[in-house]
């Protein structure tokens, strides 16, 4: 094998190993992102849950208070009054809960899919200055190499179209 087939088969297997990286690193991201927004969805579901049940809390205590009324309405108004604080004071604390949950979700979200792309980030620039390296060693085999790939893309691209 003479030095020009090794540099292009050492610039191929570079290229492929750049091109397997991004994909890798792609698919990552892709699944941090995933992983984050079925994350915030559950902590979602769960919030609503919590505002359900408080609601539930708050329809008994209210049934509690119509039936007392009809007895004893002095002594029922200070208790449905204390009712209705605590119940409040329940979904305002839920309410936070929910706010509080979806806004860490959200900023845990941002900080993965930003650390997905700064990694995907540094694995491209590592490839582009491989590539520029050894297109200064062989620029023709660069060139010629970049134009197999932009083909092949541009192949498999028409055939997915054509589906």
């Amino acid at each position: 094998m003479s030095n020009t087939d090794r540099t292009a088969s050492d610039a191929t297997a570079a290229a492929r190993d750049a091109a397997t990286k991004v994909t890798d690193a792609s698919a990552r991201a892709t699944d941090e992102v995933k992983d984050a927004a079925a994350t915030a969805a559950r902590n979602a579901d769960d919030a609503a849950k919590h505002v359900d049940e408080a609601a539930k809390h708050a329809r008994d205590a209210g049934q509690a208070a119509f039936d007392a009324a009809k007895g004893a309405a002095a002594d029922v108004v200070g208790d449905a009054k204390g009712t209705i604080d605590d119940v409040v004071g329940t979904l305002k604390s839920a309410a936070a809960q929910a706010k509080d949950t979806g806004a860490d979700t959200l900023e845990s979200a941002q900080a993965q899919a930003q650390q997905a792309y700064e990694t995907s980030r540094e694995l491209v620039d590592d490839g582009v200055g491989f590539v520029k390296e050894k297109y200064r060693e062989n620029p023709g085999l660069v060139i010629a190499v970049g134009a197999a790939v932009v083909l092949a893309v541009a192949l498999i691209v028409r055939s997915i179209s054509r589906r």
